[in-house]
C-alpha cells in the first residue's frame, strides 16, 4: 500500500474521529473486559451458574438493543443511540466498580451493558457510510484499519488493566474503563461527526434467500465467537487457580491482541475480498489448533505459545466475516453490524451459559474441548450444500 493509499483513508471525512472513538470504546471493553470472569468469581464468589447469569445478562438484552439501534440507523440518520450506548457503558463500568452483590452485578450488566454493547456496532455503520462514499479500497482498507484498531485495544487494554488491578484492585480496573467510555464519548461530541445516509440507492431487501444465504456464515460466526468467549473465560480462570498469577492474565490477553494488530494489518496493505472462504476456514483451523494445544500440553508456556495461532485466527476470521456479512447486504451498514455484532453477543450468551455448565459438570479444562470442536464446525458449516457468496 502506498504512501498516499494510508494518507486517503484520512481524508475520507470523519473517519478519523470514527477510529479514535473505536479506540476509546473498545479499550474500555478491554480493560473491563479481561477481568469480568476474575471480579464475579474472585471478589464476589459467584458459583459457575451464577457466573454464567452475570455473563449472559448483557448479551440478552444487547441482541435486541443492537438489532433495533441497527434497523434505526439504517432508516434515518439519528445520533442518539450511539451517544444513549456510549453513556450506558460509561455508567455501566462506573457500577462494576463498586457493586458488592451478585445481584447487582447481574442488573448492571443487564440494564446498561446491553445498552453499552451495541455501540460497537453503530461506530463501525457509521464510518462504513462515510467510507462507502469513496468506494473501491478504501472501504476494504478502512473497515480493515477499524478491525484493527479495535485489536490494537484489546492489545493495550488487558495490559493496563493489569497495571490497574495491580495498583487500585477491581475498582481502577472499572474506574478506568468508565474514563475511557467518556473519551470515546467526548471524541463523538466534539467532533460533530452524523450518521450519514446510505451511498446506494441499492438497499437489500431482508428477503428469506437472504435468510437462507447469509445463516451459514451467522452460524459460523456465532460459534467463533463463543469460542473466543468461552475460551478466554477459561483460560483467565486456570491461569490465576494455578497457572500463574492476575498479570499474567492481562499479558496473555494483551499479547494475543498485538499479534492480531499484525495479521489485520495485513489486510489494510493488501485487502481480500470476502469471498475467500478457504481462508476463513483456515482461520478456523488455526483458531482449533490453540485449543488443542491447550488440552495437550497445559502450561502457561503452552497458552503463551498458542497465542500465536489464536491471533491468526482471530484476526483472519474477524476482517473476512464482518466483510462478508457486509457484502451480503449492501446499503444496510446498519443492519449488517448489528448482525455480525449480534454473531458475537450470542457467542457471549451461549458462552456464559457453557461456561458454568461445563465448569460445573467438569472442570475449567474441559472447556478448552469444547471450544476446539466449536472452531471445527464453524469451518466445516462454511462449506455448507447451498452456500452462497456475495454478488457484485
Amino acid at each position: 500500500m502506498s504512501f498516499s493509499s494510508s494518507l486517503a483513508l484520512f481524508r475520507v471525512p470523519s473517519f478519523t474521529p470514527a477510529l479514535l472513538a473505536v479506540l476509546f470504546a473498545v479499550l474500555a471493553e478491554a480493560v473491563a473486559g479481561s477481568y469480568a470472569a476474575l471480579l464475579a468469581v474472585e471478589k464476589l464468589g459467584m458459583s459457575p451458574l451464577e457466573l454464567s447469569a452475570f455473563l449472559t445478562a448483557s448479551a440478552i438484552s444487547g441482541i435486541a438493543v443492537t438489532t433495533l439501534f441497527g434497523h434505526l440507523h439504517d432508516r434515518r440518520p439519528i445520533m442518539w443511540p450511539l451517544l444513549l450506548s456510549l453513556v450506558a457503558k460509561i455508567l455501566g463500568l462506573s457500577l462494576y466498580a463498586f457493586a458488592s452483590e451478585t445481584w447487582m452485578l447481574i442488573a448492571a450488566a443487564f440494564l446498561l451493558g446491553g445498552l453499552s454493547s451495541a455501540s460497537y456496532a453503530l461506530l463501525f455503520a457509521m464510518a462504513k457510510g462515510y467510507l462507502d462514499r469513496v468506494g473501491g479500497d478504501t472501504v476494504l482498507r478502512g473497515m480493515a484499519s477499524l478491525r484493527m484498531t479495535s485489536s490494537m485495544s484489546w492489545a493495550i487494554g488487558p495490559a493496563l488493566g493489569a497495571a490497574l488491578v495491580a495498583v487500585w484492585s477491581f475498582e481502577g480496573v472499572y474506574l478506568g474503563a468508565a474514563l475511557l467510555g467518556v473519551l470515546a464519548l467526548g471524541v463523538v461530541l466534539l467532533s460533530r461527526i452524523k450518521v450519514v445516509p446510505a451511498a446506494t440507492e441499492e438497499r437489500q431487501r431482508i428477503t428469506l434467500g437472504v435468510v437462507r444465504a447469509a445463516a451459514p456464515a451467522v452460524l459460523a460466526l456465532t460459534a467463533f465467537h463463543t469460542a473466543m468467549f468461552m475460551g478466554s473465560n477459561a483460560m483467565s480462570i486456570v491461569v490465576v487457580r494455578g497457572l500463574g498469577t492476575e498479570t499474567d492474565v492481562g499479558l496473555l490477553f494483551s499479547f494475543c491482541a498485538a499479534l492480531e494488530v499484525v495479521v489485520m494489518g495485513v489486510f489494510v496493505v493488501r485487502p481480500v475480498a470476502a469471498r475467500s472462504i478457504g481462508l476463513l476456514a483456515i482461520g478456523f483451523l488455526l483458531f482449533a489448533a490453540y485449543f488443542g494445544l491447550a488440552l495437550v500440553w497445559p502450561t502457561l508456556l503452552s497458552l503463551y505459545l498458542g497465542q500465536i495461532p489464536r491471533a491468526a485466527g482471530i484476526g483472519i476470521i474477524s476482517i473476512l466475516g464482518m466483510a462478508y456479512i457486509q457484502e451480503l447486504l449492501p446499503g444496510r451498514a446498519g443492519v449488517a453490524a448489528a448482525l455480525f455484532g449480534n454473531t458475537m453477543s450470542a457467542g457471549f450468551l451461549i458462552s456464559g451459559i457453557g461456561t458454568g455448565i461445563v465448569a460445573e459438570a467438569f472442570d475449567y479444562w474441559t472447556l478448552f474441548g469444547v471450544c476446539g470442536v466449536l472452531c471445527l464446525f464453524g469451518g466445516a458449516v462454511l462449506f455448507s450444500p447451498g452456500q452462497q457468496q456475495p454478488s457484485h
